[in-house]
This record gives C-alpha cells, structure tokens and sequence, in this order.
C-alpha cells in the first residue's frame, strides 16, 4: 500500500534541494568575509519528514479512493483483502497529510505555503488519477514541488533561475513517466518510445551550472544506459511493463545525481547514489507500481 520501495528516490529529491541551497547560501552571503554557517542537519531532517509523510499519505489515499474498482479488479490489495479498512486508510492519509503542513509551518512560513500547495496537489492527483490528461501533469507537479518544499525549509532567499529549471525537468520526467505508466495495464510498447525525450530533463540537469565536468557526463551516460535498459524491459512480454516502470522510477535518483553533481556538490551525491541502488534492490521484493 505505502509503495515503500519508492521512497528513497523522495529522500534523493530532498538532497537536490540541499544542494541548491547550499549553493544559494554561497551566493547569498558572497560578500561577507566570514558568512554564517549554514544549519542543516535539522531544516534536512524535517523536511525529508514531511516529504515522506505526503508521499505515504498519497499512496493509502489513491488506494481508499480506489476501494471498489480494486475490489472487482484487484481483490488481494490491502483494502480488498481486508488487511485495513477504508475508513482506516481514509483516516490515516488525512492524518499523515495534515501532520505534514503542520510540521512544515514548525520549520517556516515558506515551508508551510509551500508543502500546503504540495499536499494540494497530492489530494487533487488522488481525485483525479484516473482522468489520464489530467493526472500526468498533476503527478509532474507533484514531484516538481518537492524540489521547492526542500529549497522553501531554508529561506526562500536560496531559490535561483537553476532551481526553477529543475523543477521543469522533474515535472517533464515525471510527466513522461506517468503518461507511459497509464498504459501499463494495456501496452506500453506504444508508448516506451516517449522514453527517448527523456533526454530533455537529463539535459536541464546536465547543465545547471553552465559546461558539464566530466563526472557530469560520465553520469549523463549512465543515465541513458538506464533509460535504454528501461525501454528494452518494456518491449518485453509478461513482467517486461512491471520492470519497465521500476526502471524509470528508480532512474528519478540517477537524475538527481546529474543536477547534483553538476552543481558540484560531490559529497552529497552519495546519498542519492545510495538512493538509487536501494530502490533498485527494494524493486525485487516490494512493488513499486
């Protein structure tokens, strides 16, 4: 239900945002010969809190939602089977969200606005997910806005033009991951062949900060690898769509390495690249679509 496999590539968001503010702070304080130390640690910590807390809530809430179309199509899911209850999910996906905006005003005023319209944006996809034209750009949004909510814990003084630039490509990668993920059921050998414009947020991300370093590309090569492996799964019969999918949602932490990397914040691309080989090795025991 919580498609827990997935979360670490949220975490992998939360560490892009760090990245950027790391960078705004450098800017920000440029002119003073001794700037403040930037506090990290607790702004980090909460926020990957309430990042997490919105993405479980949208989970059991697309499942609460989706109770009795589950129950004729998809009898063993968690609500169906009886393991929880509907009201139960109802419940604690309202909770989880409303924990979530109350945290982040904790942190601040611009974190509060911030995760609000995030939180806004889960509820309106759990709605309408399943108006195809509809829900493709709401989910891209939705990952879009991590980015800001993560930036937004800090000071809103950290956003710059490369932040926003990264958003779009978020959105776009989200956007054509989920317009291929709604034929998942049907056949997505039509519609694998979007996977080649992934090479348009790979580029967004590539070039954050001007010409790509060799790590940058060395990793920008690894991600196309990916994306060609992703499409070889789904030209695949039988378990080729499941893999496909799986492929392409653990590749959201292969991204985050570019803009991280490419922003030069080496050591915090760890945990992104952490975050990637554990969605993969979660794919083989837990569903991640």
């Amino acid at each position: 239900m919580l498609r827990i496999s997935n979360s670490p590539t949220v975490v992998s968001n939360a560490m892009v945002g760090l990245a950027f503010v790391i960078q705004g702070h450098t800017a920000f304080w440029s002119e003073r010969i001794t700037p403040p130390a930037l506090q990290m640690l607790v702004p980090l910590t909460l926020i990957v809190v309430v990042l997490l807390l919105l993405y479980f809530a949208g989970m059991v809430l697309g499942d609460a939602f989706d109770v009795e179309r589950d129950t004729i199509q998809r009898p063993d899911r968690s609500i169906p089977s009886g393991i929880i209850t509907s009201r139960q999910a109802w419940s604690a996906g309202f909770f989880m969200v409303g924990l979530a905006i109350l945290v982040a005003f904790g942190i601040s005023i611009a974190a509060g606005i911030s995760t609000s319209c995030l939180a806004l944006s889960v509820l309106l996809y759990t709605y309408l997910h399943h108006a195809r034209f509809l829900a493709i750009p709401l989910m891209g949004l939705c990952r879009g806005l991590t980015i800001i909510v993560a930036v937004s814990a800090f000071s809103s003084d950290y956003f710059s033009q490369s932040v926003w630039w990264y958003v779009g490509a978020l959105f776009l990668y989200t956007a054509i991951l989920t317009f291929i993920g709604t034929y998942e059921n049907n056949s997505t050998k039509k519609t694998s062949g979007a996977i080649v414009l992934m090479v348009f947020p790979l580029g967004v991300a590539a070039l954050a900060q001007g010409s790509p370093s060799p790590i940058v590309i060395g990793i920008a090569v690894a991600f196309c690898a990916w994306m060609m492996f992703a499409w070889k799964n789904f030209r695949k019969a039988e378990e080729g769509s499941k893999h496909g999918m799986h492929t392409l949602l653990s590749g959201f932490a292969l991204l985050d390495c570019v803009c991280i990397a490419s922003l030069g914040e080496y050591h915090i691309m760890v945990i992104p690249a952490l975050c990637f080989v554990l969605t993969v090795a979660a794919h083989r025991k837990i569903l991640g679509t």
